[in-house]
């Protein structure tokens, strides 16, 4: 009768898996893997928010090229600071999806990127409701906005729990 190894040699996973020669991932390996995947999808999602900024501004565009109504002096000024803002929102998804940029980073003492294009976001769309046209798609710019305010809240700093 021949007996069994009563401590049988550790395997790591891979091998266990079936796949012997292929080296466990540390844990931090994984954490990298995870926090790499995480930044990449942070990065798609400001380029999805450039994206429909530009097409929120051809939107309002359309509105102001077909409307038969004329504008005065409060109706241009409305057309020329939402494309301001949305010409500074855009450029700023920009900038955070090519890293050079992030939402947390401080621009005027203890205003951050995110609480600073919160405030363009609220002239544009005021500005875009002035323009005298039928189209409120000034009012699209939330969704853009309700993106980043997603993301910005993904990388909030947790504060210890009091005890």
């Amino acid at each position: 009768m021949a007996q069994s190894d009563p401590e049988p040699e550790p395997t790591t996973e891979a091998q266990a898996a079936g796949k012997p020669g292929v080296p466990e991932k540390t844990q931090a390996e994984k954490d990298a893997e995870a926090a790499a995947r995480a930044g990449a999808a942070e990065n798609r999602f400001q380029w999805w928010c450039a994206g429909l900024t530009v097409m929120i501004g051809v939107f309002l565009l359309s509105g102001i090229l077909q409307s038969d109504r004329s504008f005065g002096v409060l109706g241009w000024l409305g057309v020329v600071l939402t494309y301001l803002c949305l010409a500074a929102l855009t450029a700023t998804y920009v900038f955070c999806a090519k890293d050079r940029l992030k939402l947390r980073t401080q621009v005027l003492g203890p205003v951050d990127v995110f609480q600073a294009s919160t405030v363009v976001v609220v002239v544009a769309v005021i500005c875009g409701l002035l323009v005298p046209t039928d189209s409120k798609a000034a009012l699209a710019l939330l969704f853009p906005w309700a993106l980043t305010y997603w993301m910005y809240g993904l990388n909030r700093t947790k504060k210890p729990a009091d005890s």
